[in-house]
Parts: structure tokens; C-alpha cells; sequence
């Protein structure tokens, strides 16, 4: 293989594109007090895939089917059942995609809960993590 062949390979291992999924809705009884625990929370997710461009040959199976990755986000919130923090679901759910996923290279996550029982707040609880994978 010559020098230019070699880095054209290269640099095309470098074309990425990004899958946004946002708006996913679901459930779970999420909340570091009990109240929170006793009633459960709506949650919203917004994902985003990071995945190689690399020959997907406009073929289903050469990318990511989003449509798999959010009944597997789904499906891991339910296994969850309860839990307290936000950042733990974050950081769950990011290590749950690496390791299900190989062709997703980075992910990104929003999880945003809509109810929050503090005094004098009438706003949204937030959080955004990011990892990449390989």
C-alpha cells in the first residue's frame, strides 16, 4: 500500500456523522427523598450518537438503527426500576449504549425531570453527560 492510499484510509476513518433522538419520554421512580421515590418521575431524554462514516452503503445494518437504541434505552430504565440520581441514570445509560452498540464511536445524553419538590422552584431539573467509546 502506498503513503496516499494509506492516509486516504486514514482520514476516511475520520468522517463521523451524529444521530439526534430527542424528546424520548419515560418513566421511572427516580428521587433522592421519599416522596419522590413514592411517586416516580416523567422523565425527558435527548441522545446523541456519534457513529463513522464508513461505506453504510445506504444500508440499515451499516449504521445505527435508532429506532433499536430507543427501545433499549427504554428497556434499561425499566430493569432500573428506582434509583436517586440523575447522574447515575446518565452514566448508566451512556456505558449501557457503548457496550451494546460498537458502531457508536461518542454518545451525548440529556435527562431532564420536570418535577422537582423544592420551595419556591417552578422550574426543570437537567443534566448533560457525554462519553466516547473505543
Amino acid at each position: 500500500m502506498n503513503v496516499v492510499s494509506h492516509y486516504s484510509k486514514l482520514l476516511k476513518k475520520q468522517e463521523f456523522c451524529w444521530i439526534h433522538i430527542t424528546d424520548l419520554r419515560v418513566f421511572l421512580y427516580l428521587g433522592a427523598n421519599q416522596y419522590e421515590e413514592k411517586i416516580g418521575q416523567n422523565l425527558r431524554l435527548d441522545l446523541s450518537l456519534k457513529i463513522q462514516l464508513n461505506d453504510t452503503d445506504d444500508k440499515l445494518e451499516n449504521t445505527v438503527d435508532y429506532s433499536y437504541v430507543c427501545e433499549y434505552i427504554t428497556e434499561k430504565i425499566k430493569e432500573l426500576n428506582k434509583i436517586k440520581l440523575l447522574e447515575y441514570l446518565a452514566e448508566h445509560l451512556l456505558n449501557s449504549i457503548g457496550n451494546k452498540f460498537p458502531k457508536i464511536a461518542a454518545a451525548r445524553i440529556s435527562i431532564e425531570k420536570g418535577y422537582v419538590p423544592l420551595h419556591n422552584f417552578t422550574g426543570k431539573i437537567k443534566i448533560e453527560a457525554e462519553k466516547e467509546f473505543n
